[in-house]
């Protein structure tokens, strides 16, 4: 038996944990009056609107197997979105509130993945914030990439 994992049972597990995460709900409930709205996946041709948000989107990534390899790399994509459209200035000083609330949010994704799979732990994190583009709407964007080193004839488990 080849030892494979298919990228949507790990979108699955990390579904159903943002989903049932207090932290993130009451986080969102706080500042934006709801829970997130979660997507696996987006319509590119209809993508959520600023009225649906606090948004986090799970897309499938890449991953790689095979025999010769020493260790399986999972690559997986989690985006969020948060709209607050609040600016504070304070003589000369300018801040955007919605830069600290988009990071807020995206650490709480962060940490509630973390610590979700202790044996399977998130290897590497490519993080960021987009404060300018969409303004006021704050989207953040982490790169996840899962290292798990596989054992021939067992199948793996996330």
């Amino acid at each position: 038996m080849i030892p494979t994992l298919k990228l949507s049972e790990i979108i699955t597990v990390w579904r159903d944990a943002l989903q049932a995460s207090q932290p993130i709900r009451d986080f969102c409930t706080a500042h934006y009056n709801k829970p997130p709205n979660i997507f696996v996946g987006i319509n590119g041709k209809t993508p959520p609107a600023a009225t649906d948000g606090p948004v986090i989107i799970l897309y499938p990534g890449t991953k790689s197997e095979g025999l010769e390899l020493q260790e399986y790399t999972y690559k997986l994509t989690i985006s969020w979105m948060i709209s607050q459209p609040a600016v504070v200035v304070t003589g000369n000083l300018t801040e955007y509130s919605g830069v600290a609330e988009c990071d807020s949010l995206g650490q709480l994704i962060y940490l509630e993945l973390a610590q979700l799979r202790p044996d399977n732990p998130i290897s590497v994190l490519h993080y960021n914030i987009e404060p300018v583009a969409y303004f006021p709407q704050f989207c953040g964007r982490m790169d996840i990439t899962v290292t798990i080193t596989p054992v021939n004839g067992y199948s793996i488990n996330f």
